[in-house]
This record gives structure tokens, C-alpha cells and sequence, in this order.
């Protein structure tokens, strides 16, 4: 699994063109990003109704394969890297030890090791670093904030597979669309 921690010259470019990190805390996220879409499973919101009949343990299971195919195919895209932010505050000790629980050991090492430091913002180096932050946002064990640099566009993992996405160019937030499209999935807006 290549991962590494993202240099000081990686952190400033990605702090001159996101300005946050933690985008998932953002209030207002049209004041930083011009185009904004949920990526979802389903192309609207669902009644209560709904969401309570489709929603549930199964319902990640079953789609997670597009999520994954989704996130593979833009790291592929992506020309200048994938970064993911990992929001470390607010994990109690009790929560750690639960989310190290729900992993196999080698991923729980890598969790461990995440932890480790004070540094937030990693550089995914291979489809298999990718699918373990992909797998930790779809399982709702642990969400991650990606950043697409060349599409200038935040993708944030969120409950019930409804993910933000933030796109500061339409060009950008156009080749996700198909991406995610191609994938089985919708963006709503």
C-alpha cells in the first residue's frame, strides 16, 4: 500500500486551492465552491418512508462496489495525485478501540498508524490505499475528505452513501458526474 504523508509544498498548493481541509465542517460550502452535488445512489431525496424501508445494514453492502469503482476510476483521472484529509478531533479513546475492532489486523495497523501523528493529509499512492479510504467512508467506519486537485473537487464520505461533492470548476465537477454516472450512481443537486 503506498500512502505517505503529504509534503509541505503538497499542503500549501492544496491550501491555496481549497483553503479548508476540513470541508465535511464547512456551513457554507457554496461561498468556496461554485458547484455542489450530492453523489447518491438514488437521483433524490428520499421520503421517510422510503429511506426507512431501503436503508439499512444491506444497503452499503450492495452499492459499495460502485462506490469503489467510482473512486478508482477518478484516482485514475486524477493528474497531479489524491489527497485524503482525516479529521482526527473529536475520536474518543472508546471510539478508536471500536473502529480498530471492525477492521482485519493488517487494516487496524494502518488505522493505528494513521493515528499516530498530528498530520492530517495523505497522498494515496495505489488503488489499494485508495480502496481502504473508499471502504472506510462506504462502511460509515470512518469518513475521509478526498481531494482531486486537477478536477478542483472535494469529495466527502457521508451516511447512507450520500456524498458531497464540492467542485470548484465545471469541468471538473462535469467529468465526475460522468464518472459517478458510469458507475450506476447519481449526482443530485
Amino acid at each position: 500500500m503506498k500512502l505517505t504523508l503529504a509534503t509541505t509544498k503538497e499542503i500549501n498548493i492544496l491550501q491555496s486551492k481549497y483553503k479548508k481541509f476540513n470541508t465535511h465542517l464547512l456551513e457554507k460550502p457554496n461561498e468556496l465552491y461554485n458547484h455542489i452535488g450530492i453523489m447518491d445512489v438514488f437521483n433524490r431525496v428520499l421520503t421517510e418512508e422510503e429511506a426507512f424501508e431501503l436503508l439499512g445494514e444491506n444497503h452499503n453492502l450492495k452499492y459499495s462496489a460502485n462506490f469503489l469503482d467510482t473512486f478508482t476510476q477518478l484516482f485514475h483521472k486524477e493528474e497531479n495525485g489524491m489527497y485524503v484529509h482525516i479529521y482526527k478531533k473529536g475520536l474518543s479513546k472508546e471510539e478508536f478501540k471500536y473502529k480498530l475492532s471492525c477492521l482485519n489486523r493488517s487494516e487496524a495497523n494502518i488505522f493505528r498508524k494513521l493515528f499516530s501523528n498530528n498530520k492530517g493529509i495523505y497522498k494515496i499512492g495505489d488503488v489499494e490505499a485508495l480502496v481502504f479510504f473508499t471502504k472506510l467512508s462506504v462502511t460509515e467506519l470512518y469518513f475521509s475528505n478526498f481531494f482531486l486537485p486537477s478536477l478542483d473537487t472535494v469529495i466527502i464520505g457521508n451516511w447512507d452513501l450520500s456524498f458531497p461533492i464540492y467542485s470548484k470548476s465545471i469541468i471538473g465537477f462535469n467529468k465526475c458526474k460522468e464518472i459517478i454516472e458510469e458507475n450506476g450512481l447519481f449526482i443530485r443537486q
